[in-house]
């Protein structure tokens, strides 16, 4: 690999490289200090290591504060460079890891769901044979203009949404509906973009095409969900915004009171709930994600953490839900 193609990889795996760097760091210095009597070189390794995966968390604390507000970023490098002044080096280091491993990890969920969307996506053909001036031509599925008729062969994706007007099949419309069988088809069924006419050969009239079909829809909803927050992240971003002041006011007042750094700094580095913070987006994230590869769309967080309540789910006689 060339310095350019180096150069590119690191930005493109950046985040990673400095997780795995200060977990490899922590893991090292910690085990040095706690295996050896190389106190001071244990001590030097942890430092390293929260330098090396706090510093882009000490960057945003710092354009929080700027902008008046107390993150719990703001609270984390707080907590480790009162941790590091208190002689707590392993700590600085585990609260740094820790934190920076969460946002790794809600990062990777956030590209895992995207890919898992193009999937979805990819399930479109790119052309459709359309029937123009009485004769079938081949253009881009995102040109077919509503009204116009589509020509569909035998083993073939539908690109568009529409009305059978001429033929009969068997479609798999599993990826858009979830039905597990394949549907027959037949004049003024209704067909989805993305599913599969497995026998035979079919006209349908458009009524969407491109950004218009069903499919699109949902991968649109599935965004929706990701970005709208779940009661409980709702509930943390409010605890967020009003216990970090909270925990650094605590602070200067045990200082105000005991003239006790020490105290003062330790109660920082116990205040610190990063993983709080960070659990439930990667969770709700993770989920819609993983639903959306199966089939199943989920409108919110909100609907998911209701789904988590239910005890008791009742079919009717054929299983249909």
């Amino acid at each position: 690999m060339n310095k350019q193609s180096i150069t590119q990889y690191y930005r493109n795996h950046r985040k990673a490289i400095v997780t795995a760097t200060s977990g490899l760091l922590y893991g090292g210095g910690w085990s040095l200090g706690y295996l050896t009597s190389f106190e001071m070189a244990s001590a030097a390794i942890l430092v390293l290591a929260t330098v090396v995966g706090g510093y882009d968390i000490a960057k945003t604390a710092y354009h929080e504060v700027t902008n008046r507000t107390l993150g719990i970023k703001t609270l984390v490098t707080l907590a480790a460079i009162g941790a590091i002044v208190i002689g707590e080096y392993w700590e600085a280091a585990a609260v740094v890891f820790l934190f920076s491993l969460g946002s790794y990890l809600e990062g990777r969920t956030m590209r895992k769901t995207r890919t898992a969307l193009q999937e979805l996506l990819e399930m479109t053909p790119d052309t459709a044979t359309v029937r123009r001036d009485g004769t079938l031509q081949e253009v881009s599925a995102r040109d077919v203009e509503e009204g116009e008729v589509v020509v569909v062969k035998p083993g073939g994706k539908i690109p568009v949404d529409g009305t059978v007007v001429d033929g009969e099949s068997a479609v798999n419309q599993a990826p858009v509906t979830g039905e597990s069988a394949p549907v027959h088809k037949a004049d003024s069924d209704e067909v989805y973009a993305g599913t599969v006419n497995q026998e035979g050969a079919l006209e349908i009239r458009t009524t969407g095409a491109g950004s218009d079909t069903t499919l699109e829809r949902i991968i649109r909803r599935v965004e929706e969900a990701q970005e709208a927050q779940s009661p409980t992240e709702s509930l943390i971003d409010r605890f967020a915004k009003y216990y970090t002041p909270a925990v650094i006011a605590l602070a200067i007042g045990a200082y105000a009171v005991t003239q006790n750094a020490i105290l003062s700094l330790t109660l920082l580095v116990i205040g610190c709930p990063g993983a709080l913070v960070i659990g439930p987006p990667v969770s709700i994230v993770s989920a819609i994600g993983n639903a959306a590869r199966s089939g199943v769309l989920m409108k919110g967080g909100e609907h998911l953490e209701r789904a988590g309540k239910i005890d008791l789910v009742a079919f009717d006689k054929t299983g249909t839900l």
